[in-house]
């Protein structure tokens, strides 16, 4: 049996043992430590950035790719909140996760699943001026859109629509390419010791 005594062993493990990630870099900003793990396929851009604050909790988990800009963009702003993967009701609650079985678990999930929807994206000359993000499993056709343009607000709100625009080329990624999950997650039965 193995037992993690912190969040930061236990995503190590999941993340490097899976032969998927390498640790590549570790920073504290303010009071979070932030750790980047890469891929290890040479061929793929994506990375996990991962936020540990002081007490041991967990704030945030993002998946990040530049050429999936409208995902790195939703995701920039999301954290963990206390009752994230509470099945007694209960919302949000504190900012950040403790380190527990119900939320190990919870992220273990998360990292076998990937990511899932797609980002439809607008062209022009090779540059991306607006994505819509279909992420939403309740709706199918809910989008979170990103306009990338430097356009001011009044001429996006009525100037041309950059769908319509000339010269627009639309490119759609699954975001399952992007991120997939993890596959070999921990064979063996695990222990969670709390310090």
């Amino acid at each position: 049996m193995q037992e993690f005594r912190n969040w930061k062993e236990f995503i190590n493990q999941v993340l490097i043992d899976s032969g998927q990630f390498e640790n590549s870099t570790s920073e504290l900003i303010n009071q979070t430590e932030i750790q980047t793990l890469k891929s290890t396929d040479k061929n793929s851009l994506t990375e996990i950035r991962v936020g540990y604050l002081e007490k041991n909790s967990l704030i945030y988990l993002q998946i990040f790719n530049p050429t999936v800009p409208g995902y790195n963009k939703y995701v920039e702003g999301e954290y963990f909140y206390q009752h994230d993967f509470s099945d007694d009701g209960k919302t949000y609650g504190n900012p950040a996760l403790e380190f527990n079985e119900r939320n190990r678990n919870g992220i273990l999930s998360i990292l076998k699943k990937g990511l899932k929807g797609k980002e439809v994206q607008f062209v022009k000359n090779d540059k991306i001026l607006k994505s819509k993000l279909y992420i939403a499993e309740f709706d199918s056709n809910f989008s979170y859109s990103y306009d990338f343009t430097k356009r001011g607000f009044w001429k996006k709100i009525f100037g041309q629509k950059i769908d319509k625009m000339d010269g627009i080329e639309k490119r759609e990624i699954e975001l399952n390419k992007i991120f997939n999950g993890i596959k070999n997650v921990l064979q063996q039965s695990t222990v969670v010791k709390n310090k």
